[in-house]
């Protein structure tokens, strides 16, 4: 099972110049994912403005000649989300284990950070 933590500090292999995953796309996503994951290792649920659970077959615009992600690693990964997310949905409880220290703890790390500067990414 993931923590919101594994899914911020996940580094993906970047493509360039063969198939990949626009990295701005996955990178919204696996937010998204980390702050759902967060309600529920807090105990809670998502909200109805939470996002959802991404769904097997998710898509991504493709990309050769820009930076991107390796696209089996990508879905390899969602799958894994998408297992964590059934078993919460499922009335799964965290593992306080698993969780010291990655619950509330909402800042990405530094290289990720690093890689959204250098691709000009606006956000902080």
């Amino acid at each position: 099972m993931l923590t919101s933590k594994d899914v911020m500090d996940k580094t993906l292999t970047p493509t360039q110049f063969h198939a990949g995953y626009d990295e701005r796309e996955v990178d919204d996503l696996l937010d998204k994912v980390a702050n759902a994951l967060r309600y529920y290792e807090a105990g809670g649920r998502p909200g109805p403005g939470a996002p959802a659970s991404p769904t097997p077959g998710h898509r991504f615009t493709s990309t050769k000649l820009r930076r991107g992600y390796d696209e089996q690693e990508v879905d390899d990964f969602l799958e894994q989300v998408i297992e964590t997310f059934h078993y919460y949905e499922q009335g799964g409880r965290p593992d306080p284990q698993a969780l010291a220290g990655s619950v509330g703890s909402p800042s990405e790390g530094l290289g990720q950070k690093a890689l959204r500067w250098l691709r000009g990414d606006p956000r902080s």
